[in-house]
């Protein structure tokens, strides 16, 4: 009975500890994966901040020209205001300087015809 007698590849099987752990490798496996995600979430996290701060940058600088183009036109406005109240104001000046000229003529026109009447 040999047959018997020989030992089965089998028989190690039983022989060992039965261990109810994961090996090293699952987890490190599983370690390595939990950090990945965490440096995917983080990344994320990380891209959709940047993104909306570039935007809010985009758009202060878009204010920022705004604001000095209409500067610019507030100063061209003032600037043609002051030259719209200097011309008024020669203006008016001529006028007043005409209308004396006006009167001084008008009374010497009245003298001359006055004159001239009373030589006939």
């Amino acid at each position: 009975m040999r047959f018997f007698r020989r030992s089965s590849h089998t028989r190690s099987l039983t022989t060992g500890s039965l261990e109810l752990a994961a090996p090293r490798r699952h987890r490190r496996v599983l370690t390595l994966g939990i950090a990945l995600l965490l440096i995917a979430v983080l990344a994320g996290a990380g891209n959709r901040y940047f993104q909306a701060h570039l935007e809010t940058m985009r758009r202060v600088g878009e204010l920022e020209q705004e604001n000095t183009r209409l500067s610019e036109d507030a100063d061209r406005a003032r600037l043609a205001m002051e030259v719209e109240k200097a011309t008024r104001s020669q203006l008016e000046k001529q006028i007043a300087e005409l209308n004396d000229q006006l009167n001084r003529l008008k009374g010497e026109l009245g003298f001359f015809k006055s004159q001239g009447s009373g030589r006939r």
